[in-house]
């Protein structure tokens, strides 16, 4: 039984001369007939070019051959009374709504994977990071700090060593009360450096903490306070946060590189971009835990820690300073009313009330 009858142009593939031929179906073959051909090719040697809305309609043949329609709407009606119409996802992407459609859905998507689909991978790589690799991306790290805004301590050894009997211990008591996984950190060191940023504190992946001279200066006489800052930078280490914040910049410079076919400098900036990193909000509201964690094993009210962002306000007012991106004062913290309301909770062994604030330190 044979099938409606089409009118199209036949290219041989070997010549450019153009053949006006019918076109049919009958079982199974492409039937191709005029005064000076005919020809029958098997429907699975036939490749239907995808449709565009203005573009030609063609076939092409495994031996080079090809047809080509002389009436677009014909052609079109021929091929969907064949059943040989457009697939569904070629309708699909000519379709206006459905490109929309598949760009919303490609924006949700990214949006997941970044909120989520991120953070959840690297919370799984980083403990599978050796600790050799930690030690080394810390000290280029601090290495590269030590060039930029830090110089050596102008506190004196002995001074240094004091502050250490005074402070080390205070996590001593954390980690041995069986208190949350925030404190549950490696070996921790303090390393002391005079800064350009001001009163401040880090953590390095490996457990180097700096604490800077204007800190000290800055809180000299409320070593509950200190304790404080020192709890929320166990955190960030015994949290890994420094690792999972590169990890996850990272991966987004390696989807980054899949898109664009750049993969230049993915690994080789890293100790740069550990040191400007800033942590998220969720990082810093754990490290927030960690040291009201730390501050009751040692029997302190977390409400002291209200002190420092009081001086810590004071200090830059007097001298016009800026966030600098660093540390436990300027960082991508929740705002400050937020924290203090946490740690003031604490002392009643409550959960401070979510502030809606979105400005940063």
């Amino acid at each position: 039984m044979s099938s409606t009858r089409l009118m199209v142009s036949y290219f041989d593939g070997k010549t450019s001369r153009a053949h006006e031929v019918v076109m049919w179906l009958d079982q199974g073959m492409l039937q191709l007939s005029s005064a000076q051909l005919i020809r029958q090719v098997a429907l699975s040697q036939v490749d239907w070019a995808e449709r565009t809305r203005h573009g030609a309609r063609l076939a092409h043949f495994a031996d080079g051959g090809t047809v080509q329609a002389l009436d677009d709407k014909a052609w079109d009606s021929w091929m969907h009374e064949q059943g040989l119409g457009t697939p569904l996802a070629v309708r699909a992407h000519q379709s206006w709504r459905w490109s929309m459609l598949a760009t919303t859905v490609l924006l949700m998507v990214a949006a997941l994977g970044y909120w989520w689909g991120l953070p959840m991978a690297a919370r799984a790589i980083a403990p599978m990071i050796p600790s050799a690799v930690s030690h080394e991306m810390s000290t280029a790290t601090l290495r590269a700090m030590d060039d930029q805004w830090l110089h050596p301590s102008q506190l004196a050894p002995d001074e240094q060593n004091r502050w250490r009997a005074r402070l080390m211990p205070a996590l001593e008591v954390g980690r041995a009360g069986h208190r949350p996984a925030a404190l549950a950190t490696p070996r921790i060191t303090l390393e002391f450096r005079q800064a350009r940023i001001g009163p401040n504190a880090f953590a390095l992946p490996d457990g180097s903490i700096v604490i800077t001279d204007e800190l000290i200066e800055l809180l000299k006489d409320r070593e509950d306070v200190l304790i404080g800052v020192l709890g929320h930078e166990a955190g960030h280490v015994a949290l890994r946060h420094g690792l999972r914040g590169l990890i996850q910049a990272g991966l987004l410079s390696v989807a980054g590189s899949v898109a664009f076919g750049d993969f230049s400098g993915v690994l080789a900036g890293a100790p740069a971009l550990l040191g400007h990193l800033a942590y998220s909000r969720d990082f810093e509201r754990e490290a927030d835990e960690a040291a009201i964690a730390l501050m009751r094993a040692n029997h302190l009210r977390p409400s002291a820690m209200a002190v420092f962002f009081q001086r810590l306000r004071e200090y830059r007012s007097k001298r016009g300073e800026f966030d600098s991106g660093l540390g436990i004062a300027f960082s991508s913290h929740p705002a400050d009313a937020e924290r203090i309301a946490r740690f003031q909770a604490a002392d009643l062994g409550t959960d401070a009330p979510q502030s809606s604030s979105t400005t940063s330190l």
